[in-house]
């Protein structure tokens, strides 16, 4: 495949195809920094192509149906099945609209195909587990690891889910009434379409992928070095009573060594008023002194060949004034970004602003495989930086080359308010 080289100019370039096959074509160690959210498993179908994954690619692939992943069956079917019984539909209130949906088999199959080597064909988030996905998305990262430099920084954005069947609403009428009306169904209420349920997870089980996914790839070589948690300020209530609704999300930062490039003095930020005056008097030990033979004063903690802490908080002081600003923390409060177009799965600018200015100089590569709505592209430019983004769907591809050619802002929000609620 002919080889793709790094723009030269800070205009975002999108190239279409399978993020495996695309980032095999660019050339080693060209990338800085990668900033990306792939698709979360079991959550939404984007209706791209199916892609085949893992496997041995010189079997002669024969293929099976994986498990579908939104069967239903009888004792699934909810708790608004007791509306439909005969005594209830002759109630003066019953709502047909509302209680026309929890019967079996109303969800279109949605699955892969399996071979015995090992290879799956089907649509990434889709797999019938969620080891599956991580997997494929280990496969994905490789290729990353390959293009990244190697003082790179690679940030991943990822969510958990549950492992629960299909909710009991009828798709179709429960969109109609969704704030996704009149767009593709690939909006954040299709999760609830889905059969997450999979071997080995219990119902109702928390099924947490970005740790799983962080396992993999430390055993993968990957050094992960930050999960960072991104509280979500204006995050949907779960209709849950028996467990804390969800309200973050996570973003890791992984390396190929244990020093990568990171530029905390761009994110450093004035330290808050209590910590400037603290740092503006000069602290002053008060541990108590003792009179050795030799007639010199010596603390108590000196005496016993121990470190005394005041002189510990000293020290502490004294690099806090010589650093001169707070750094950047591991939690991050931030609303969720604004689904426009057709592409509802979308983070705040703020995020990849964050995490391209840590890992990136002006001028750097930063590339996005799973590249959507575009908007890491978007702020690289902003930010000075080149960027290539990769995109199955044409779609997506479409609507982000279109979006990033839009006017942009100039400021790096200050990280000082995303990391308090």
């Amino acid at each position: 495949m002919e080889s793709r080289g790094s723009p030269s100019e800070l205009a975002p370039v999108v190239l279409r195809g399978h993020a495996i096959d695309v980032l095999r074509s660019m050339p080693e160690e060209s990338v800085q920094a990668v900033v990306t959210s792939p698709p979360y498993w079991g959550q939404r179908s984007y209706g791209t192509a199916p892609q085949l994954w893992a496997g041995d690619a010189a079997h002669p692939h024969e293929w099976s149906e994986t498990v579908p992943r939104r069967a239903r069956s009888v004792e699934d079917e909810g708790k608004n099945s007791a509306y439909r019984k005969p005594e209830r539909l002759a109630l003066p209130n019953y709502d047909p609209v509302r209680f026309n949906g929890a019967s079996p088999a109303n969800y279109d199959a949605v699955g892969g195909e399996a071979c015995v080597c090992g290879a799956w064909r089907g649509e990434l988030g889709q797999e019938p587990t969620p080891e599956m996905f991580v997997e494929h998305l280990v496969l994905v990262f490789d290729e990353v690891r390959r293009i990244l430099r190697p003082d790179g920084t690679l940030w991943v954005n990822l969510g958990a889910t549950y492992a629960t069947y299909p909710s009991g609403n009828h798709p179709e009428r429960r969109w109609d009434k969704s704030q996704f009306e009149g767009k593709p169904q690939i909006g954040s209420e299709q999760s609830g379409r889905f059969d997450k349920r999979a071997p080995g997870w219990k119902r109702k089980e928390l099924v947490p992928v970005p740790w799983l996914f962080g396992l993999a790839m430390h055993h993968a070589g990957w050094w992960l070095r930050s999960d960072v948690q991104w509280w979500k300020l204006n995050g949907k209530h779960e209709n849950v009573e028996d467990r804390p609704f969800r309200s973050h999300e996570y973003v890791t930062m992984f390396t190929k060594t244990a020093d990568p490039f990171y530029n905390e003095e761009a994110l450093r930020q004035p330290y808050v008023p209590s910590t400037i005056r603290e740092i503006s008097v000069a602290y002053r030990s008060d541990s108590k002194k003792a009179l050795a033979p030799d007639g010199k004063e010596y603390s108590l903690y000196e005496a016993a060949g121990a470190q005394d802490p005041s002189d510990l908080k000293r020290r502490i002081i004294q690099r806090l004034a010589e650093r001169g600003g707070s750094m950047l923390p591991d939690t991050w409060f931030l609303s969720t970004g604004n689904g426009e177009g057709r592409h509802v799965a979308v983070f705040p600018d703020t995020l990849p602003e964050l995490c391209i200015t840590a890992s990136t100089r002006p001028g750097d590569l930063v590339l996005d495989p799973f590249v959507g709505s575009g908007t890491t592209l978007r702020v690289a430019r902003r930010l000075r930086r080149r960027s290539i983004g990769i995109e199955l769907s044409e779609t997506s591809a479409t609507f982000a080359e279109e979006k990033v050619a839009r006017p942009q802002g100039t400021d790096l929000r200050a990280f000082a308010e995303v990391t308090a609620p």
